[in-house]
């Protein structure tokens, strides 16, 4: 699968139990899409595109396992969490590139 997405994250601020340095180039992790019917959790790869100053951060996403993921999670307005220790941030496709 060769889509190419942009999603707005809306990290979990720090004092409310999210990371204690919000990433700045790329970052690697967890993530679960709300559309995902099997509730499986899949290796995602944010290149950081620009940070805002209310924990608010726009990036490219790309999966580590890209032919494993179904077409069906990749569209605008698709909803996903990003883990860690715990819930670090919300995510949501804004465009794609496909």
């Amino acid at each position: 699968m060769d889509n190419k997405v942009f999603a707005r994250i809306n990290w979990v601020p720090t004092e409310k139990g999210g990371k204690k340095r919000f990433p700045l180039t790329k970052y690697s992790t967890a993530a679960h899409f709300q559309d995902d019917l099997e509730g499986q959790d899949w290796s995602v790869v944010l290149s950081i595109i620009s940070n805002h100053d209310n924990y608010e951060t726009l990036c490219s996403v790309e999966f580590l396992f890209p032919e494993k993921v179904p077409g069906n999670l990749l569209f605008v307005g698709s909803k996903f969490v990003l883990y860690e220790f715990g819930k670090v941030a919300d995510g949501e496709i804004i465009e794609s590139l496909s």
